[in-house]
């Protein structure tokens, strides 16, 4: 199977097809750019304390208001970060840590169509390997805590982190990494494992 990917080069979206061979084609620049708008590129980190508790966020702006998250942003794209820069820089901004790209383990790739209407996101899931030491300062994104892995069962989520978390990078029998592409409007998932 070929890989296709799209790529933008003065006003045309080309595609790399066969042996690396560009077949452009012109582009509506409004229609590329509202549509580009649509997609949403982040990162969730997922820090644990030296007691082994997980740190999750409760979020007091959209999306996931009122609910228990992990701690993450949105890539700034228009920079050129990469997901570990944005991650590290998140960890940096949101719990006061200083992150290396050597302190993160990539466990999930998630593709969410629609979710929240607020268009297709695709977020880099990591877990951080250096044990926070303390609870970081709530920050205008929300307020923070520790939880014991059994009370995020109990805990007010949004369902598929919950799933993510505990089974995919709490699991110690879990593949080292998961690629899903998860519609919450049709309330199913689809998901390759590597490793």
């Amino acid at each position: 199977m070929v890989a296709i990917r799209p790529f933008l080069l003065s006003g045309r979206l080309g595609r790399a097809g066969c042996g690396g061979v560009s077949q452009d084609r012109p582009v509506d620049q409004g229609t590329f750019q509202g549509s580009v708008q649509r997609y949403r590129i982040g990162v969730l980190l997922y820090f644990r304390d030296e007691l082994g508790r997980v740190l999750l966020i409760r979020r007091s702006k959209a999306p996931n208001v009122g609910l228990w998250c992990a701690v993450g942003g949105k890539l700034e794209m228009a920079s050129g970060e990469s997901p570990y820069e944005c991650a590290c820089r998140e960890g940096r901004e949101e719990v006061g840590v200083k992150l290396e790209a050597g302190d993160l383990d990539l466990r999930c790739v998630l593709a969410e169509k629609e979710y929240e209407a607020t268009g297709h996101w695709l977020m880099f899931v990591f877990q951080v390997k250096q044990a926070l030491k303390s609870l970081p300062a709530d920050i205008d994104e929300g307020q923070f805590s520790f939880f014991q892995v059994g009370e995020l069962n109990s805990l007010a989520m949004p369902r598929f982190d919950r799933s993510v978390l505990l089974d995919r990078i709490l699991n110690p029998d879990a593949a080292k990494l998961h690629w899903i592409k998860m519609d919450e409007r049709e309330n199913q998932s689809v998901e390759e494992v590597l490793g």
